[in-house]
């Protein structure tokens, strides 16, 4: 899927699709905030997140779960592949567009849920929706095809019970 080459800045080809990556013009609505401590394994990019209820100063994050509230996404970066806890990471939300790892085949136009957490893959909405998580831009003829993703606002995370 991703090479090496793809997150060095002077790659032959440094627009080549990388998931977490941001795409298409407007994507202002970022903030910053680090890790948690709680957080037991690094963040990645395109990893959806959750506020810890307990953080101070800068937002603490972790990697959303089952009924958390999804705040945002975790943006790619040419200098870190993942984040620690303790670490400072960038999260996008609300209508910025970023490039997500279909699970399966995808329409342009459909609303899609995360329907594997465990890999932060992306998929068209069953037919015992779950909660969505933001629109395809674009279609995805089979699994594991980087497609962008517009990001929907702050959503508690139900998966699709039909998976």
């Amino acid at each position: 899927m991703e090479s090496k080459f793809a997150y060095e800045m002077n790659a032959f080809s440094p627009f080549a699709e990388v998931k977490g990556r941001l795409d298409l013009a407007a994507n202002l609505d970022s903030y910053a905030g680090i890790v948690d401590s709680t957080q037991a394994t690094p963040l990645k990019p395109g990893d959806p997140v959750a506020i810890v209820a307990t953080s101070s100063g800068l937002p603490h994050f972790i990697k959303a779960a089952e009924g958390s509230l999804i705040m945002g996404f975790v943006k790619w970066s040419a200098k870190k592949q993942e984040y620690a806890k303790g670490e400072a990471v960038e999260v996008s939300y609300s209508n910025d567009v970023m490039y997500m790892e279909a699970g399966a085949a995808v329409q342009a136009g459909s609303a899609v849920n995360i329907t594997d957490l465990g890999n932060v893959y992306v998929g068209a909405l069953g037919t015992a929706k779950g909660s969505v998580i933001g629109y395809a831009m674009e279609q995805a003829t089979a699994a594991n095809e980087l497609i962008r993703v517009r990001i929907a606002a702050p959503v508690v995370y139900t998966a699709n019970a039909d998976e």
